[in-house]
């Protein structure tokens, strides 16, 4: 998902703290080892799994992105819809080709994709 901030400990810390629990309560929680936030809160740990942020977002009932701050979130977004617009471009194309050039459009993007 991206680098995480150094204030996610601050702010898993703040959540906590609203909620009235600890630490230790949050991994039992969420399935998710206590070691994870030290590492977190001591700087050692830059990044959390995707999966470990769900988890977050879905214990405390926010948004995942409570987590990054607004410079991650855009980039996310921007990185999205750079996606969307190379994919709107091979869409676009794709309308203009024949019926046996999207044949062989279609071997070369499934060789890529499945790396063969």
């Amino acid at each position: 998902m991206g680098e995480i901030p150094l204030d996610t400990y601050a702010k898993i810390r703040e959540l906590c703290e609203e909620r009235g629990i600890n630490i230790a309560a949050l991994a039992k929680g969420t399935g998710v080892r206590s070691s994870v936030f030290t590492e977190l809160k001591m700087g050692r740990t830059k990044k959390l799994s995707a999966a470990t942020l769900e988890k977050l977002s879905a214990f405390f009932g926010v948004p995942v992105s409570v987590f990054f701050d607004d410079e991650t979130v855009d980039g996310v977004q921007e990185k999205q819809n750079e996606l969307f617009k190379k994919r709107k471009l091979l869409f676009d194309l794709s309308a203009k080709a024949t019926e046996a050039e999207l044949d062989q459009i279609i071997k070369i993007v499934d060789a890529l994709v499945d790396g063969e």
